[in-house]
């Protein structure tokens, strides 16, 4: 049932987990280890990768779900269409 909409669920999935977990937390204990402070360029310029990359997780998970509100209305469930 839900292999029509495989492609659209991965790509919620992914934008999801993308930005937490590829961005942020790394982001975030690089200025906690490295002790940068808080308003220098650096931090600015890490909190402004963060922000532009969670923008861009956002943007696919929009998508993503506009994807599937598509693929639900030309969904019929138990017809094939080749």
């Amino acid at each position: 049932m839900l292999m029509p909409f495989f492609n659209d669920v991965v790509g919620i999935l992914g934008a999801f987990g993308f930005w937490p977990l590829t961005v942020y937390f790394p982001i975030d204990m690089y200025i906690a280890q490295k002790k940068v402070g808080r308003w220098t360029s650096r931090w600015i310029g890490l909190q402004l990768l963060s922000f532009t990359c969670l923008i861009i997780s956002v943007a696919a998970a929009v998508g993503s779900m506009a994807g599937v509100v598509l693929d639900l209305k030309t969904y019929k469930p138990f017809k094939t269409s080749y």
